[in-house]
């Protein structure tokens, strides 16, 4: 007798349409009311308990697809809200107003890249141990925090970059390489360095990262290293249309 398949809630398409739905409302409602701390806070709750459902079962790709669809969907929001509204969003970014200025500066003027691993070399050192230490000891929950900030500021940087370009078709420019590689690299390595908490074996899912788990830990690993020498190496030529 043939038996029915178990349910599995993260394989449910409804599972998916919540997590859109949060995505959308944790980033939106917070950029529109002007909350730097808050935003990337709710974001990253609502993304690791959601992305906690699939890795308790361990199931890698499902969890890997809530953080693909989020950040899809967060940064496609910021970049039209900042694109249609850039002063009310500036006041969801401390000092928002400052980093237009600065991103602009360097585009235009070459002046060093802001919020980089060269302007500021310890806020990246400890974003770095965020994402990776962080992930692994709270379950995904800092170094989602840390990955949210990075994603909310890369589409305000590039939707802002884009308004002084005045052209939206300059978004491959004003997204650059080195930004989606960190933000594909942190996002696998956040989902990752979960599961080992997240799976209720602590010590089984170390084992089970360094075993079954190491061909995605060294490619998400290769990418984010790829976006940080990119980020060393290409913002001084990253010039291709200067008005």
């Amino acid at each position: 007798m043939a038996t029915t398949a178990a349910y599995r809630l993260h394989r449910d398409p409804i599972f998916f349409f919540t997590v859109g739905f949060f995505a959308l409302l944790t980033t939106a409602l917070p950029a529109v009311l002007g909350q730097p701390r808050f935003m990337p806070l709710i974001q990253a709750v609502a993304l690791t308990v959601f992305m906690l459902i699939p890795l308790r079962q361990r199931d890698l790709r499902a969890a890997l697809g809530v953080m693909l669809l989020w950040l899809v969907l967060q940064i496609s929001v910021l970049l039209l809200l900042t694109w249609f509204a850039p002063t009310q969003l500036e006041r969801a970014f401390e000092d928002g107003f400052l980093y237009r200025a600065e991103l602009a500066e360097w585009y235009f003027a070459s002046s060093p890249l802001p919020a980089s691993f060269a302007s500021q070399p310890l806020a990246s050192l400890v974003e770095i141990v965020g994402l990776l230490a962080g992930s692994l000891v709270s379950g995904g929950l800092i170094g989602a925090w840390f990955l949210m900030r990075m994603a909310n500021l890369a589409a305000f940087g590039a939707a802002s970059l884009l308004l002084a370009l005045e052209n939206p078709l300059w978004l491959p420019v004003a997204l650059p390489p080195w930004t989606l590689l960190q933000l594909a690299g942190g996002a696998g390595l956040v989902t990752l360095l979960a599961e080992p908490l997240a799976s209720g074996q602590f010590g089984a899912g170390l084992r089970r990262l360094g075993n079954v788990r190491r061909r995605p830990l060294l490619v998400f690993g290769a990418l984010y290293l790829a976006g940080l020498a990119l980020e060393w190496v290409l913002p001084n030529f990253w010039h291709f249309y200067q008005g």
